[in-house]
C-alpha cells in the first residue's frame, strides 16, 4: 500500500490513535488535500477527546492570490497555533510551504476575569495593541466596537465574539454574543486575548512594512500601488498576506512553529506544489502596480521541507486482522451474529432522527456512545457523528456510518453555537441619498445633527432642498421620510423647494389615484376573499407524527410559518400566503407540512414548479419525506409519455392521487380541481400573472401557498398592501456562510484564478453563459488556460438523456467545471460546487442573479460568485442591478433584493402604466403607503385616513453618539422605535440597547417612553400629546370613539381643577411635574386607565 492510499483509510486513524497514547509527543499528520484531512479528523474524533485532535486547514488561497484567508479558516488555525496541550494535528502538504510570524506572536495571551480592575480606555488600548480594528459593529474577527459602557470584540480563538460590560473601572459582565443579531448568548467568567490577525497594522509594523517594501522594491514608485497606500493608512486590503514578511523582522516555517511535533507524511508528490508556486509567480508578476516577493523569500524552501520529512517520517504497519465491514441494514437483521465477531459495534449517523430509527429497529438493545471507543464495554453503541469510512477489526470493533443523510460536519462544530438569527434591518440613509418627505417632497439626506434649542438638545435629520434650503426633521418624524431611488428618475434630478406648493399638488393627484387603485385591487380580490373555502383540520397527534420524522431541527421561523399556515388552512376563507426565504432556508419542508395537512384532511394537493428539473427534485424529496405514510404522489411534466399523462390525470380526477407535482404542463390538461384543497406555487416569480390567475379561476376556494426567494413586484405589492399574508424565513442553515460576490471585467486571468482556487480546494465550478452559441468557444478558452480540467456543457437544447448524463457526471464529481445556461437556476443542489462565474451578467435580472448565486455556498464552505461584464460600457439599469446584487450578499437577502427590484424595474411593471406617472413623481415607498392607507379606508367604508400621531415633552429624547457612536446603528434604532406598535416591541428594543450599549441614559429612556405613549394615543385615536412642566394636552382626532369621549367628559366634570377641555378640542391635564421622566410615567398610567 503506497503512502497516499494508506492515509485514506479508517484503519490508519484507528492505529494512529493507539500510538498517540503510547507517546508523550504531539503528532502532526500531513495529508494530500482538504478532503482527506477532514475525513481523518472525523475518524480520529471517535477515539480521542475533542480537544486532543485539531485541524490546521489549507488557507484556500492560490499562491500570490488577490484574496485573503477566509475567516473560518483563520479561526481554526489560531486555535491550533494557541494550543499548548498534547494533540494530533492534521494538515495538508500546502501548509508546510507557508511562512508565519514567530511562535511568540501567537502564544502571547492576556487573560481577563470578572471584577478585574481596568478602565474602558485602557482596555481599548490593549485591543489595539493586539491588532484589533475599530468598527461600528463587530461582525468579523479582528474587529472591536465601543458603545457606552460596552466593548465588543471578536478574537480568532473563539467561535463567537465577546461582549465586555464595564461599571466604572471594573469588568462587570462577560458574555458571548451572536454576530448576526448582536444579542448576547451565554455568560463567561473569564476570557483570553490573543493577536487578532496574521498581520499587525499598528504604527510600528506599518513603518517596518514601508521600510522593507522600499528596500526590496528598489526604485519602485509606491504611489501607484493600492496595497502600499492602504497599508500606510492603516487599512487591511484583500490579498495582503503575500507581503507578510514585510511586517516582521523574521518569519518562521510551519515546521519551526510546530517543532515539538512528530511529523507523519502520507503524500508522495511533494514537488508538484512547489512547481505550481513558481508557475503562479510567473503568471502574476506582470502588474507593475502590484510587485511581488519572489517565491524563495515568501515561501519555505522546498528542499528544507523534503529533507525534514524524510528524516522525521514515522511508518507503522497495519495489523492483519481486518475484515470487510457490513451495512447497517444487514447488521440490524441479526445483531447477535455480529456481536459474536466483534467486541464493540458502533453505528453512526449525521441525523438525530435516524439514530432514533436505529434504536427502534434494535429494540433499544444499544447504548448511546458517550465515551471514547477504546474505553467501551462489549455491546452495540450509536452516536450522532459526521461521515466516516467503515472499519472492521476481527474480535475488536466494527464501525459503520449510515449514508442516508451523510455529510461532512462543519469544522467549527465543537465550539459555542449561536441561533444565527439576523434582525430584518431597516436600510439606513446614507449621505447623498434622495429622500421623500411627505410634507415637503424630494430632498437629499446630509447627516444626523444634534441641535440645541432653549437649552434642550435633540437629534435631527438634516435634508437639503432646492435653492440651498435646509430642513431639520425631528427623529420622531422619521416615518414621514422614505427613500427615493435614482433609477426611477432621469439623470437630471430636481429637488423640491420647501417654499413652493408644487409638491402638495403632485401629492394630492397621487393620493386620488391611490384611492382609485385601491378600489380596483379590492374588487379584483373580493371574489376570492369572500368565497367560502373548506376548513382543513388534522389532529395534533397525526401532525406530530409527520413532524417528528423531520431529520433536522426546525428553525423558529419555520415553526412560526407552519403555525400561521395551519391557522390559515383551518379558516373557511381561502389562504393566500407568501412564504419568502432564501435557497436552503427550509421552504420545502414548510410546504410539505402544509401538504400533509391537506392530504390528511382528505383533500388533494398540487405542487406547481417552473421547471421539470425542480419538479423532479421535489418529487423525489416528497417521496422520501412521505415514505412512512399512505400518501400517493405522482409527477406530471413534459417528459412523461402521453399514455402515462392520461393515466395520471384520470387517477387525479378520481382522487386516487393525493399529491400531484407538476409544471405549467398542467394548464393544458383536463384537470378536475373540485377536490383540490391546496395549491403550492414554488418559485412564484417564474410564473406569469395569467398562468397563476388561470389556476385560481378553476376553483375559488383553494388554499394557495406561494414560495419564493425573490417575489415578483406584483406579489410584493399585494404583501405591502396587506392583501396577501406573509411569512419570512430569515434564519440561515447552521454554519452557512455568506457568499463572497465580485463584479469583474471578463478576462482569462479572472477565469483561471477563480476556477483554480476552487479546484485546488477539491471543489467544482459553475460557469454560466446564457448564449448557447458562445458555449463551445468558452469551453475552448477554459481548456486553453487550464488544459487538465474536465469540462461539461448543459443547456436546454440537449435532449433529456444528454442533460441527465452531464448533470449526473457533474453531481458525482466526474466534471470539474459545468458550463451552463440558466437551466441550473433551480433544482440543482451540489454541495461540492462553491464557485459560480456568470458571463455577461448584466443581461440577467436582479432576482435571477440572486437565484443563480444561490446554487453555490450550500455547505459549510466559503462560496465565491463572480459577476463578469465586458470591457465596454453597460446600460445604467444593468449597472444598478449589479450594484444591488453585490451589496445584498448577506444570507437571507432575497427579500430585500425583491424590494429593490420593485424600484429598479420601473413602476409600470409593478402596478401598471396607469400608476407609473404618480409613482415617478412622489416615489414608490410613499405611494405604497398611500395605497395601503386607502385600502384600509375602503375596507372600513370610512373617509377617515389612518391617524398620524405625535408626542412631544419639549426635552431631550434621543440616542447620543457617546452611547451609540455609529450613525447607521442610531438610525436603525430610531426606525425600530418609531415603528414599534406594542409594549413588547419597545421592551425588545430596550433589552437590545441594554445588552449592546449598557445602562440606558435618561435621554434615551425618554425616547422609549415617548414610543410607549405614542402607541397608547394611537389606540385611543388621539393625534397629538404635548407636555410641559405645567400642562399636558391631548388633541383628539375626529375618529375618537364616543365611549372615550364620554369618559373624558366625565373625568373633566368630576375634577375640573385638574382636567378640562379647551375650545381647540384639546383635553388638558394640569400635571405640574418638573421631572419629565416622572411626568411621562404618570401620563402612561393615565392613558392605560382610560383605554
Amino acid at each position: 500500500m503506497n503512502k497516499n492510499n494508506k492515509a485514506n483509510d479508517h484503519r490508519f486513524a484507528h492505529l494512529l490513535c493507539k500510538n498517540f497514547y503510547n507517546t508523550d509527543q504531539s503528532l502532526c499528520v500531513i495529508t494530500q488535500d482538504a478532503k482527506s484531512a477532514q475525513e481523518l479528523f472525523n475518524e480520529i474524533r471517535l477515539y480521542l477527546q475533542n480537544d486532543e485532535v485539531m485541524l490546521f486547514p489549507e488557507n484556500e488561497m492560490l499562491p500570490y492570490d488577490h484574496f485573503s484567508i477566509p475567516e473560518d479558516i483563520i479561526k481554526l488555525r489560531f486555535k491550533a497555533l494557541n494550543n499548548t496541550n498534547k494533540i494530533i494535528l492534521i494538515t495538508t502538504i500546502r501548509s508546510l510551504y507557508e511562512r508565519f510570524p514567530s511562535k511568540d506572536y501567537f502564544k502571547t495571551l492576556r487573560t481577563f476575569t470578572l471584577d478585574d480592575e481596568i478602565s474602558i480606555n485602557r482596555f481599548l488600548k490593549v485591543l489595539e495593541a493586539f491588532n484589533f480594528e475599530r468598527n461600528d459593529r463587530v461582525e468579523k474577527i479582528n474587529q472591536y466596537a465601543h458603545r457606552g459602557g460596552i466593548v465588543d470584540f471578536f478574537s480568532p480563538i473563539y467561535k463567537n465574539p465577546i461582549r465586555v460590560e464595564f461599571f466604572d473601572t471594573t469588568i462587570e459582565s462577560i458574555r458571548f454574543f451572536d454576530k448576526l443579531s448582536q444579542s448576547s448568548i451565554t455568560t463567561l467568567d473569564t476570557f483570553k486575548l490573543s493577536n487578532g490577525s496574521y498581520i499587525p497594522l499598528n504604527e510600528t509594523s506599518i513603518e517596518l512594512f514601508k521600510q522593507k517594501w522600499r528596500d526590496y522594491f528598489v526604485n519602485y514608485d509606491e504611489r501607484n500601488c493600492e496595497i502600499f497606500n492602504k497599508v500606510s493608512k492603516g487599512l487591511y486590503p484583500e490579498g495582503l498576506e503575500i507581503y507578510l514578511p514585510f511586517f516582521f523582522t523574521e518569519t518562521k516555517s510551519f515546521i519551526e512553529i510546530f517543532d515539538n511535533f512528530k511529523f507523519i507524511n502520507f503524500y508522495d508528490d511533494l514537488g508538484s506544489y512547489n512547481n505550481y508556486i513558481d508557475q503562479r509567480y510567473e503568471d502574476e508578476n506582470i502588474d507593475i502596480n502590484r510587485p511581488l516577493i519572489s517565491p524563495k523569500d515568501l515561501f519555505t524552501d522546498h528542499n528544507e521541507i523534503t529533507n525534514f520529512l524524510s528524516s522525521n517520517i514515522q511508518y507503522d504497519t497495519y495489523e492483519n486482522d481486518y475484515s470487510n465491514p457490513v451495512g447497517i441494514e444487514t447488521l440490524i437483521k441479526n445483531p447477535s451474529e455480529y456481536l459474536n465477531k466483534f467486541k464493540n459495534i458502533v453505528l453512526l449517523s449525521d441525523i438525530t432522527s435516524e439514530i432514533n430509527e436505529i434504536k427502534d429497529e434494535l429494540d433499544f438493545k444499544c447504548k448511546d456512545l458517550s465515551n471514547k471507543i477504546n474505553e467501551l464495554n462489549s455491546g452495540i453503541y450509536v452516536k450522532k457523528h459526521p461521515k466516516v469510512r467503515p472499519l472492521a477489526i476481527k474480535g475488536e470493533i466494527l464501525v459503520i456510518h449510515s449514508d442516508k443523510y451523510a455529510d461532512l460536519e462543519n469544522l467549527n462544530s465543537n465550539d459555542v453555537t449561536s441561533n444565527n438569527k439576523e434582525i430584518i434591518d431597516f436600510n439606513p440613509f446614507k449621505n447623498g441619498d434622495l429622500l421623500i418627505h411627505e410634507k415637503y417632497g424630494l430632498g437629499q439626506y446630509e447627516c444626523l445633527e444634534v441641535v440645541k434649542t432653549d437649552s434642550v438638545s435633540n437629534e435631527y435629520i438634516k435634508i437639503k432642498y432646492a435653492n440651498d434650503e435646509r430642513l431639520y426633521v425631528p427623529l420622531r418624524n422619521i416615518n414621514l421620510l422614505s427613500k427615493y431611488h435614482k433609477s426611477l428618475l432621469s439623470d437630471d434630478i430636481e429637488l423640491d423647494s420647501i417654499s413652493s406648493n408644487k409638491w402638495l399638488k403632485k401629492k394630492d393627484k397621487a393620493l386620488k389615484q391611490a384611492y382609485d387603485h385601491a378600489a380596483e385591487i379590492l374588487d379584483m380580490e373580493s371574489r376570492r376573499a369572500n368565497s367560502s373555502s373548506i376548513s382543513l383540520r388534522i389532529s395534533d397527534n397525526d401532525f406530530n407524527k409527520f413532524n417528528d420524522e423531520f431529520p433536522y431541527t426546525e428553525t423558529s421561523d419555520q415553526l412560526s410559518a407552519v403555525n400561521s399556515i395551519r391557522r390559515d388552512m383551518e379558516l373557511i376563507k381561502p389562504m393566500n400566503r407568501l412564504l419568502c426565504g432564501d435557497v436552503g432556508f427550509g421552504k420545502t419542508e414548510v410546504a410539505m407540512r402544509a401538504s400533509f395537512i391537506g392530504v390528511f384532511s382528505e383533500k388533494q394537493v398540487i405542487v406547481l414548479c417552473p421547471s421539470t428539473i425542480l419538479a423532479k427534485q421535489h418529487y423525489e424529496t416528497f417521496l422520501e419525506r412521505f415514505n412512512s405514510f399512505p400518501v400517493n404522489i405522482e409527477l406530471l411534466t413534459r417528459h412523461v409519455s402521453h399514455k402515462n399523462k392520461e393515466n395520471i390525470i384520470t387517477s387525479y380526477n378520481s382522487a386516487n392521487i393525493d399529491i400531484l407535482i407538476t409544471t405549467h404542463a398542467i394548464f393544458n390538461q383536463n384537470i378536475d380541481y373540485s377536490n383540490t384543497g391546496l395549491l403550492v406555487v414554488d418559485e412564484e416569480h417564474r410564473f406569469g400573472i395569467k398562468q397563476k390567475d388561470l389556476i385560481k379561476s378553476k376553483q375559488d376556494n383553494i388554499h394557495i401557498l406561494y414560495l419564493s426567494a425573490t417575489p415578483i413586484p406584483r406579489t410584493m405589492n399585494f404583501v405591502f398592501s396587506g392583501l396577501k399574508e406573509f411569512s419570512f424565513l430569515n434564519t440561515p442553515p447552521v454554519n452557512r456562510l455568506s457568499i463572497k460576490s465580485f463584479l469583474k471585467i471578463s478576462d482569462d486571468t479572472i477565469l483561471k484564478e477563480s476556477i483554480s482556487r476552487e479546484i485546488q480546494r477539491g471543489g467544482q465550478c459553475f460557469v454560466l453563459q446564457n448564449n448557447i452559441e458562445k458555449m463551445d468557444i468558452l469551453r475552448s478558452r477554459i481548456l486553453k488556460i487550464l488544459p487538465n480540467l474536465r469540462v461539461g456543457i448543459a443547456h436546454g437544447r440537449l435532449n433529456k438523456k444528454e442533460i441527465s448524463e452531464v448533470m449526473q457526471a457533474f453531481s458525482s464529481g466526474g466534471l470539474d467545471v459545468l458550463i451552463c445556461t440558466t437551466i441550473v437556476e433551480m433544482g440543482l443542489d451540489i454541495a461540492n460546487a462553491n464557485t459560480m462565474i456568470i458571463e455577461d451578467s448584466y443581461k440577467l435580472g436582479l432576482a435571477q442573479l440572486h437565484q443563480i448565486r444561490g446554487r453555490i455556498g450550500r455547505s459549510n464552505k466559503q462560496g465565491y460568485c463572480y459577476f463578469l461584464i465586458p470591457h465596454n460600457e453597460i446600460p445604467k439599469i444593468a449597472s444598478d442591478r449589479l450594484d444591488s446584487i453585490i451589496r445584498h450578499s448577506k444570507l437571507g437577502s432575497g427579500y430585500f433584493i425583491a424590494q429593490e427590484d420593485m424600484e429598479l424595474r420601473g413602476s409600470g411593471e409593478i402596478l401598471g402604466d396607469k400608476q407609473s406617472g404618480h409613482i415617478s413623481s412622489i416615489g414608490l415607498s410613499l405611494y405604497l403607503s398611500m395605497l395601503k392607507s386607502a385600502i384600509q379606508v375602503n375596507k372600513n367604508k370610512t373617509s377617515t385616513e389612518l391617524i398620524k400621531t405625535d408626542v412631544n415633552f419639549y426635552d431631550s429624547a434621543f440616542i447620543s453618539d457617546s452611547y451609540m457612536p455609529s450613525t447607521v446603528e442610531r438610525l436603525k434604532i430610531y426606525k425600530l422605535v418609531y415603528d414599534a406598535n406594542s409594549a413588547e416591541d419597545i421592551y425588545k428594543i430596550k433589552s437590545h440597547l441594554q445588552d449592546t450599549c449598557g445602562k440606558i441614559p435618561i435621554e434615551t429612556n425618554n425616547l422609549l417612553l415617548n414610543a410607549t405613549i405614542n402607541n397608547l394615543i394611537g389606540v385611543l385615536n388621539i393625534s397629538k400629546l404635548l407636555s410641559t412642566t405645567e400642562c399636558t394636552s391631548l388633541k383628539l382626532s375626529n375618529s375618537i370613539s364616543d365611549v372615550l369621549l364620554m369618559k373624558l367628559l366625565d373625568i373633566s366634570k368630576k375634577n375640573q381643577d385638574r382636567y378640562y377641555f379647551d375650545n381647540q378640542n384639546k383635553f388638558n391635564i394640569k400635571l405640574i411635574e418638573p421631572d419629565s421622566s416622572l411626568r411621562r410615567e404618570k401620563v402612561i398610567r393615565f392613558l392605560n386607565e382610560i383605554i
